[in-house]
Formats: structure tokens, C-alpha cells, sequence
């Protein structure tokens, strides 16, 4: 029993002295690109969350979660750290800590170019539209609930999109980052992006409100980096074109 124990304990230690970052597979590329083995390869995500540790002098442990476990595993000290959030976009906001703004980002509305533009909800009344699992779309809420529109879940961009071209969905929601680097790797003459009416909204990162000394340096940290301006720069590494 106590050569267990002994095994277990650098280990046991090891994960608490770490910085506990979520970082989800419904992140779409390239906020988060795995590899083959399910590992977190590559992306914004990736760029931010192993600087910040660095800054901080914390090895890094990746917890991939669905978006629906993010604010449970933060408020139950379970994980530090989830990034690319809005307190609109989560339940419980007021339960969490929040970074500042990290940058901002469109949505668009992806559609078969042989349809007619998206202007306003108005355009989408009757539409089965593409979503993420997991991803909350606060400006198009009165629509699902009133049934005006079916909102339609897939794991993926690639899966929404694909399910497009097949006639099985009307449009797609997915933001400018996401988009611009499904260009550079999928053909998209057939499709056309029309941006969401609403102004961009701004992206942070919830904290686990448990440790006040770590949500300070997170805090700290991450303004440096803004006022540095290398999220900025992280960002342009993966900007290669607009919709």
C-alpha cells in the first residue's frame, strides 16, 4: 500500500502546482487544433495558455471538456482557466472571475451563394441553422425558443458546412477567425458570409474564482501581454484572410 502511495504522490502533486487549462475540441480551428492521439497540437489556444504558464512559472495540464462541464470544473476548483468565453455566453457568469478583453470577434453567417443574403433574423425565420455543440448565440436565443428557427448541433465547422453543401441545414454560424482558416483549406466558391448585425463581441477568459492569488497573477499576466500586444500578434499568426 505505501509503494502506491509514494508512486501516486509526484503525480498527485505535480497536477496541483499546475495551471488546470480547459481547452474543448468544439474550439474551432485554429482556437484549438488536436492531433491524432486527442492531444492539444496546436492553435490560438495553445500560443496564449503556454506563454501565460511560462509567465507565471506553472507547468500547463490541458483538460479537454465539453462546453457544457466549462463552469462547473471552475467553480468546483476542478480547472483554472477556460479561454474564448463572454459572460453572455455562460451560465452562472456571476459565479466565475473574468480576465480583461482579450480581442473581438465577428460572426457570420455562412450560406450557399445561391441564396439570398442574411440581413437580420427576419431572414432566417423558417431556417435550420448550424450550430456548435455547446456554444450558446445569444442575438439568435428568441428565435430557437420561439421555434421561428431550429437550431441544429454538430461537433464541428467542417461538419456544419459539410452538411450545408448537402442541403441538410439552410446556414451556418462561425466566426471570422474560424472561417478565414476554413478558406486556406476548403474550397468555398459555392458558399458566400454574410457578418452577424451585431457589433463584435468582446473575448475573455473565465477564472476559477477559488484562488484569488492565482486569478490576480492570470489577470496581471494577460494585461501585460495585451499591452505588449502579443495576443495581437498571436492572433495575426492565424489570420490568413477575412470572409
Amino acid at each position: 500500500m505505501w509503494k502506491w502511495a509514494l508512486l501516486l504522490l509526484p503525480c498527485l502533486t505535480w497536477s496541483a502546482e499546475s495551471l488546470r487549462a480547459v481547452v474543448s475540441q468544439t474550439n474551432t480551428a485554429p482556437y484549438a487544433i488536436f492531433d491524432e492521439h486527442n492531444s492539444l497540437a496546436d492553435g490560438v489556444a495553445k500560443d496564449l495558455l503556454d506563454e501565460l504558464a511560462v509567465r507565471l512559472k506553472m507547468p500547463i495540464l490541458y483538460l479537454d471538456l465539453p462546453r457544457g462541464r466549462v463552469v462547473e470544473w471552475l467553480v468546483t476548483d476542478q480547472a483554472d482557466i477556460s479561454c474564448f468565453l463572454n459572460p453572455e455566453w455562460v451560465p452562472a457568469t456571476y459565479k466565475l472571475n473574468w480576465t480583461p478583453i482579450l480581442f473581438h470577434t465577428r460572426q457570420y453567417i455562412i450560406r450557399r451563394i445561391e441564396d439570398g443574403p442574411v440581413r437580420s433574423n427576419k431572414d432566417l425565420f423558417r431556417k435550420r441553422i448550424g450550430t456548435t455543440r455547446g456554444f450558446s448565440y445569444p442575438e439568435l436565443q428568441q428565435l430557437f425558443v420561439t421555434g421561428s428557427s431550429v437550431r441544429d448541433d454538430a461537433e464541428s465547422l467542417e461538419k456544419n458546412i459539410q452538411r450545408l453543401e448537402q442541403g441538410r441545414i439552410d446556414v451556418v454560424m462561425t466566426v471570422d477567425l474560424s472561417y478565414g482558416h476554413y478558406q486556406q483549406h476548403f474550397d468555398t466558391s459555392k458558399l458566400a458570409a454574410d457578418p452577424l448585425w451585431a457589433e463584435p463581441a468582446a473575448v475573455y477568459c473565465a477564472l476559477n474564482p477559488k484562488n484569488a492569488l492565482l486569478v490576480q497573477k492570470i489577470q496581471q499576466q494577460l494585461s501585460s501581454m495585451q499591452h505588449q500586444k502579443l495576443i495581437e500578434r498571436m492572433l495575426q499568426r492565424w489570420k490568413h484572410s477575412s470572409p
